[in-house]
């Protein structure tokens, strides 16, 4: 079947479910660390670091020009595999931010490293969601 084909495949249903599963996955984990970490006030906010990135992804599908709307089914599996990478990645580099919720009240720099904590962490969020949307778009 030719690549300009409508409808999604099998395939498909299957990545953008493995997708999906590894984001929510992700999402679990974040809530019983941050709640172990951080204090329980802080669980919640796994589900706002998933809700910028996958927000910032819709952002970005919507930026794209049409031109390079004609690329994106060439760059799906690389979408998947920045998710994948982005996982790893975000949760070893958060380890290194001396992020201190107990320190909040009187040291302004635990702002720039809850900043800092935000953007590192909505980073798999963002290339999942990337990956989703692309997927709906390309082949809807």
């Amino acid at each position: 079947m030719p690549e300009s084909r409508k409808g999604l495949l099998q395939t498909d249903y299957l990545t953008i479910s493995l997708i999906s599963a590894g984001a929510l996955a992700f999402q679990t984990t974040l809530v019983r660390l941050f709640s172990l970490a951080q204090w329980y006030h802080f669980a919640f906010m796994a589900v706002s670091l998933a809700l910028l990135g996958i927000g910032a992804s819709g952002s970005v599908l919507y930026i794209i020009p049409s031109r390079w709307k004609a690329r994106i089914p060439s760059a799906l599996p690389w979408l998947a595999l920045a998710f994948s990478l982005g996982v790893i990645g975000s949760y070893l580099a958060a380890n290194y931010i001396p992020f201190d919720s107990y320190r909040i009240a009187w040291d302004f720099k635990q702002y720039a490293y809850l900043a800092a904590y935000y953007l590192v962490i909505s980073v798999p969020f963002f290339w999942g969601g990337l990956a989703t949307g692309a997927y709906l778009a390309v082949r809807p």
